[in-house]
């Protein structure tokens, strides 16, 4: 199927072309794990953690601890790395005869205090671990943590990676043409680059305007392309919301828009879970693909031709 064939048909026929082209995922290699942001946040603590290694094994490692800690305090600040926390100012609740709570801050290090952390690190089981349970040094377990920490930037890198694949397809979509397109479009640096004027949608929490996901200038029509991406490996409500912004969008700012089209380009199984919004917001937006589609040279064409 090309694009005038899969255009032409009844708004059932697209949804169920679209939906039964999906590609399975939009993870590259790269998105599992961020080495360089290891790397450097390991780094970081290297110092730290190589003096911290002086209590591994220790028999009396609290009072050790206590020395060194008092000595140096500053070393308590790889503490929260050790117990795989980003946060370094903690709240804690503790179970006496009644529940009660307090805070321990490890950036700011209440050195008349020390015993306070000792406690706190003593009840958290690392000491423990340290004394009995590691087998390496602790920049090698460093290392492990922030490969563990990093998998919880997964969701962000997804929206990366869509930022990713859009890229390459509109370098793809534009190479050998006069075609022009830009990353992270908003309607005043489109009307700059190219004198095209797109609507801003009609909504006051876009402060600043509407920031679209690309967008493509065809200098033989004068016409842009505004287009927004999103995959959706998983379900939820984001996806019946998402379809009514952009339908509202497309119709009060895009449909008659002079110069000025829309392009949606989603993908994921998640669309499982919200068929009926997305077969609604078929009936109101011409230009919905997937990456299958774009692959076919939709994209492309529709660019080239439209």
């Amino acid at each position: 199927m090309n694009l005038n064939e899969y255009l032409s048909q009844p708004v059932n026929e697209k949804f169920e072309y679209f939906m039964g082209s999906r590609f399975p995922t939009n993870r590259t290699p790269q998105y599992y794990v961020n080495w360089d942001k290891v790397v450097k946040n390991t780094r970081e603590t290297e110092v730290s953690l190589n003096t911290l290694n002086y209590l591994v094994g220790k028999e009396n490692i609290e009072e050790e601890a206590f020395v060194l800690f008092k000595e140096q305090p500053q070393l308590l600040r790889t503490i929260p790395c050790l117990l795989a926390s980003r946060d370094s100012n903690l709240e804690i609740l503790t179970f006496n005869e009644k529940l009660e709570h307090y805070k321990i801050d490890f950036n700011n290090i209440d050195t008349n205090n020390i015993s306070k952390y000792i406690k706190f690190i003593s009840e958290t089981g690392l000491f423990s671990f340290l004394q009995n349970d590691l087998k390496s040094n602790l920049v090698d377990f460093v290392y492990g943590v922030e490969t563990g920490l990093d998998s919880n930037a997964r969701k962000n890198r997804g929206g990366t990676q869509n930022e990713t694949i859009l890229e390459f397809n509109l370098k793809k979509a534009t190479k050998g043409t006069k075609l022009e397109y830009l990353i992270q479009a908003t309607a005043a640096n489109i009307k700059k680059k190219w004198g095209v004027t797109v609507p801003e949608p009609l909504d006051k929490k876009l402060k600043g305007g509407r920031r679209y996901d690309g967008a493509v200038y065809n200098p033989q029509t004068d016409k842009v392309f505004v287009i927004e991406t999103n995959y959706y490996g998983g379900g939820g409500s984001k996806l019946k919301a998402v379809c009514g912004e952009f339908s509202d969008m497309y119709i009060t700012s895009l449909k008659d828009a002079q110069k000025v089209d829309f392009i949606w380009i989603s993908d994921g199984k998640g669309w499982d879970t919200a068929k009926n919004p997305l077969r609604e917001a078929f009936g109101v937006i011409p230009n919905i693909f997937n990456l299958s589609m774009v692959n076919k040279g939709f994209l492309r064409e529709m660019v080239i031709t439209g």
